[in-house]
């Protein structure tokens, strides 16, 4: 009888572990493909970026410029925070395909 009890156990935590995967799984891809589309946007928008602050630059060159520094510096901040923000949605990507590769692991 104690044997029987055992062998259903493993079914049940199999189930379980089914179910979360189906429940999360479809959860974690999406959350995967949006985390790689806005890093891919954020990318490009550092691109853009690093453009106009080498078109900026050019007119900080010139004898007497226009008033472009606090753009530019503007810009400068804007490019330090979506780094940081590539760097977290990197680190969240990351801890994602962990999360996957776990509960392809556990069933």
């Amino acid at each position: 009888m104690a044997s029987s009890s055992q062998s259903i156990e493993p079914q049940k935590d199999d189930t379980f572990s089914q179910d979360i995967k189906a429940l999360l799984g479809p959860v974690i891809m999406d959350m995967d493909k949006n985390i790689i589309a806005t890093q891919q946007s954020q990318h490009d928008f550092g691109q853009e970026i690093e453009r106009l602050i080498a078109e900026l630059e050019v007119f900080t060159d010139i004898a007497d410029p226009p008033k472009l520094q606090t753009s530019l510096e503007k810009l400068v901040d804007a490019k330090k925070k979506l780094n940081n923000s590539i760097k977290l949605l990197h680190q969240t990507n990351t801890r994602l395909e962990r999360m996957e590769q776990s509960m392809n692991t556990s069933i």
